[in-house]
């Protein structure tokens, strides 16, 4: 049986893709469209965006995002974390910030990860769960990765993790698909499912 989960954060624990979108515009990049919004993520946002920051513009869009990320819905309950939490060990691995992470977390009382790790930390996703690893002392084999984007799902790929991925946030199911995740969910309750099973 895995013990570890280690959570994506923008959509998979909390709803921010319009969010995003709309502070990316505001930033500087009007002119970003939806599907370059997607397209920025289908891989590593740091080695290969599709979106282009320019000047001041990357720290203009942490600042404004950092703002009002807490008004971005959950898609876990706290009650669902605390319940997960008591079963495994938790993470989150993101290419966003950790105080705004951590800002929403405390926010909605969703405390029960043992690790942050953002993009300040590092720019590769790879590498995180390296440190991970290596830090807690467990393997690609004892852990699940759940995201939702394909970028994700590729870097996850690279180290042998089995990742779940939603379809409920950056990602819709058919692009998903061509990374080859573990399993493809469509709500939480899902997951609760397969972990029962596994």
């Amino acid at each position: 049986m895995k013990k570890y989960l280690i959570f994506d954060f923008d959509g998979v624990l909390a709803d921010t893709f319009d969010y995003s979108h709309q502070k990316i515009k505001m930033a500087g990049l009007g002119d970003t469209t939806v599907e370059q919004w997607k397209a920025h993520h289908d891989g590593n946002v740091f080695e290969t965006p599709a979106v282009s920051f320019h000047g001041e513009s990357r720290e203009l869009f942490r600042k404004l995002y950092f703002e009002d990320v807490c008004l971005c819905i959950p898609f876990f309950s706290k009650l669902e974390l605390e319940k997960l939490s008591q079963d495994y060990t938790l993470f989150i691995i993101s290419s966003n910030r950790e105080y705004s992470i951590e800002k929403y977390l405390c926010h909605h009382e969703m405390e029960y990860f043992t690790e942050v790790l953002g993009g300040d930390f590092h720019k590769s996703k790879v590498e995180k769960f390296k440190y991970i690893f290596n830090k807690y002392d467990f393997s690609k084999d004892d852990c699940y990765f759940i995201t939702d984007t394909l970028g994700d799902i590729l870097e996850g790929n690279e180290v042998g993790v089995e990742t779940i991925a939603v379809d409920f946030g950056f990602h819709e199911r058919a692009r998903l698909e061509k990374g080859s995740p573990y399993k493809i969910i469509s709500s939480t309750q899902e997951l609760n499912k397969i972990l029962e099973l596994c």
